[in-house]
Formats: structure tokens, sequence, C-alpha cells
């Protein structure tokens, strides 16, 4: 009856002998039964077994975790590496086109032959500037239409230099009509604007300048008037754009406002331009007949 007892006491105790719980002195009376109880020695195993079971199932479940946490974590670095190559070839994508397009356009602007019209469409008038180039000589034509009526300034020049600035001088006669009135200016000695840069040379003229550009920027493939071009659409600048895949030159521009540095909406005028190149011959700079035009000293 006393062995039955021991027994049960010593199985009540097993589940924090295991655990390392009891003191010295019931190890010693535990260890002590056991030696001559091989029930209580049974159970022992039993319950020494059956915890091993079970922390080898907590440790499966627990590497089976954090293999599953791996695996997801591995998955959110690919997605987030692919979205990083897609960013970057994006913006390489872009530079490259975009600087392409700024050297490309240095061969047409530097042309020694060229024709070049623009109509440039503001909210009040119509500005056309036309220009002819042939060698040293340059003809520019700017008609201006209000609702006052029209003037025109014809202007001749014959190259003579460049001026401290850079720009290039030349021996100039400019005719002008206005209404009924024609006037003359003979032989003055300046300045006269040729085929203008273009807004994409002007925009990526530096790496610095490129890459912010090109992270503003998106560039797509389209047609505008039948020519294969890049429509550009800026977030940071005054204008969206078409510009031509051929020369690099921006053949339209489409208005957008925008805030300046000194906090003030600023917007670019709509514009068409049309390029030429060696096309041009003697015959576009024969003057009007001077006799039709009062001269101004």
């Amino acid at each position: 009856m006393n062995e039955k007892k021991d027994c049960k006491i010593i199985q009540d105790l097993l589940p924090n002998y295991i655990e390392g719980l009891t003191n010295e002195e019931t190890n010693k009376y535990i260890e002590e039964h056991l030696k001559g109880c091989k029930e209580c020695k049974k159970m022992l195993e039993n319950m020494q077994t059956d915890l091993e079971s079970n922390i080898a199932d907590e440790d499966k479940k627990t590497v089976k975790y954090f293999k599953k946490y791996r695996n997801k974590l591995r998955f959110l670095w690919i997605i987030l590496l692919l979205i990083l190559v897609i960013f970057v070839g994006d913006i390489a994508r872009k530079m490259i086109i975009l600087s392409n397009l700024s050297n490309r356009s240095k061969e047409y602007i530097n042309s020694d032959n060229y024709h070049y019209l623009a109509y440039n469409y503001f909210k009040d008038e119509i500005v056309i500037s036309e220009i002819w180039n042939l060698g040293e000589k340059r003809k520019v034509l700017l008609t201006c239409i209000t609702q006052e009526g029209t003037t025109k300034s014809l202007i001749y020049g014959n190259k003579t230099g460049i001026d401290e600035w850079g720009n290039e001088v030349y021996d100039v006669n400019t005719y002008k009509v206005n209404g009924n009135s024609k006037t003359a200016e003979l032989n003055e000695n300046r300045a006269i604007g040729g085929i203008p840069q273009s807004l994409i040379n002007a925009l990526a003229e530096d790496f610095q300048n490129l890459f912010l550009v090109a992270i503003h920027s998106s560039v797509k493939n389209t047609i505008y008037s039948g020519e294969e071009c890049y429509y550009i659409q800026s977030s940071n600048y005054l204008c969206n754009m078409y510009v031509s895949k051929n020369t690099g030159l921006t053949v339209n521009t489409l208005t957008q406002e925008a805030e300046n540095s000194n906090g003030l909406i600023e917007k670019m005028p709509l514009k068409d331009a049309i390029y030429e190149f060696n096309t041009v011959t003697e015959n576009d700079f024969i003057e009007p007949d001077i006799s039709e035009y009062e001269i101004k000293q």
C-alpha cells in the first residue's frame, strides 16, 4: 500500500523533475525510488520520449515558419529589385534618347543651308518667324498678326563677324510693312537670330540636368504631322513637346502653366515649327524694290 502511495507521489513529481523544477532533496528521493520501481522508471522514460517528440514537433513548426518567412522575404526582395531595375532602366533609356536628340540637333542647328518656319500662338497675336540661311547670308521674315492688323519685317543680312557675347553680327537691311506704310532701314550692323536652339539641347546641356529631365519626363514614340517623333511630357518644365527623331529638333510645343522660382505663373506659347535643309538658293536673297519704301536714317 505504501509502495503504491510512493509511486503516486513520484508520478506526480515526475513532470516537475523532468523540467528541472524540483529541489535537490526531492531529486534524491525520486531517483532512489526509480532504482527499485520499474513502473515509475518506465513512466519517466515515456514522459521524456513524449517531451522530446513535442520539442521536435515544435522545432519543425519553427523551422517551417522561418522557411516560409524567408521565402516571402526573398520574394519581396526580388519584386523590389525588379522595380528598381525597371526604374533605373527607364531612366537610362530616357537619358540615352534625350542625349542622342541633343547631339543630333547640334548638327542641324549649325547647318549652313536651311529654311526655318515657325508659328507662335499667343493669347492676342500670332507671330510667324521664317528664316533662310545660305553660308554667310541670312534672311528673316517676321509676321505679326493681331486684331489691329498685320505687320511684317523683312531682314536681309550679310555676316560681318561675332560680337563680344558670341552672337553672329550682320550688315543688315530691314524692310517693314504696316498697313499702307512701307519703311526701310539700311546698313545697320547688328545680330540676327538664326535657327533656334533645340529645347532638348537646352534642357539636356549637362549630365545632372539630363538626369533631372529624364526623372521628371516621359518619352513616347509617336507620329506628328507625318514625321516620326518622340512625345516628351515633362512635369517640371513649361511645355510638352514633339521632337523629330531624325533631326532632334522641336517641331511642336504644347503650352502648359507652371510656377517659376519667383512664385509667378508662366507659360510658353503653343508653337509649330518646320525645318528644311539644303533647299535655300541665291534667289531667296533678292531684296525688294527700294523705291517703294521710305528710307529711315
